[in-house]
């Protein structure tokens, strides 16, 4: 299994020194939109998650941790910051030094927090890791193979869950129009608008304010992360 080149004694010592922020609820939000619109999304994300709790039907198995790259939105990013924050000072330091930058051979990224005993952050989780696309049925089917999309996907409860998920990446903006929320990357080189979709590692060099090695990873030969750009 490959690991991202990244100074990683660095970067949990940049994390280090915000865990007290993180823990006090600042903003540290990107500057667009305005803060109160972060603030709101993610009381928002919060509200969902507390009234639509987990239903018992996921078996915890990892597997569809083990076969999707791990990527979140930059809202869901800081939902979980929190719950990283909480952690004991060495579990923060293992899993900083140790678990942060896996690649499965492949060049995606492995989740981080995927542990033998199951999801580290499973009260926490983004929200793409807790919607039902699949059918409550599939987690117990031994081979894999059907049909037609339908006879995997749960698509009632598909278009419910994008419904409410869209309500937490979207915004309006100042001219109503509806804008979907990212992380401004003007100091990279080509400039982009932002970033929509990413692996954690790239939203920790953003927070912590280190364009450069952000760009060195996207441009990485053998990497292939999960990356939504915006404009798209």
């Amino acid at each position: 299994m490959t690991r991202l080149p990244l100074d990683y004694q660095k970067l949990y010592a940049g994390w280090r020194a915000l865990v007290p922020a993180v823990k006090a609820a600042a903003r540290l939000f990107p500057p667009l939109p305005a803060a109160e619109v972060w603030q709101n999304k993610l009381q928002l994300m919060h509200n969902i998650i507390r009234s639509h709790p987990d239903t018992g039907d996921c078996d915890r198995c990892g597997r569809c941790c083990r076969e999707f790259p791990f990527a979140c939105r930059p809202i869901e990013f800081f939902y979980l910051l929190p719950h990283l924050a909480g952690w004991p000072e060495q579990q923060q330091e293992q899993f900083f030094l140790w678990r942060l930058g896996q690649l499965e051979q492949e060049g995606r990224s492995r989740c981080p927090f995927l542990e033998s005993a199951g999801c580290a952050i499973y009260a926490g989780r983004p929200l793409v890791c807790r919607r039902s696309i699949f059918g409550r049925h599939i987690c117990n089917k031994q081979a894999r193979q059907f049909d037609s999309f339908g006879e995997w996907c749960n698509m009632e409860e598909v278009l419910k869950q994008l419904t409410l998920t869209n309500l937490v990446y979207y915004y309006e903006d100042a001219d109503g129009r509806h804008s979907e929320l990212y992380w401004p990357l003007n100091r990279l080189k080509p400039p982009a608008a932002g970033l929509t979709v990413a692996p954690l590692e790239i939203w920790l060099l953003l927070l912590l304010d280190d364009p450069a090695a952000c760009r060195r990873l996207i441009d990485l030969a053998y990497y292939r992360p999960l990356l939504a750009f915006y404009p798209a």
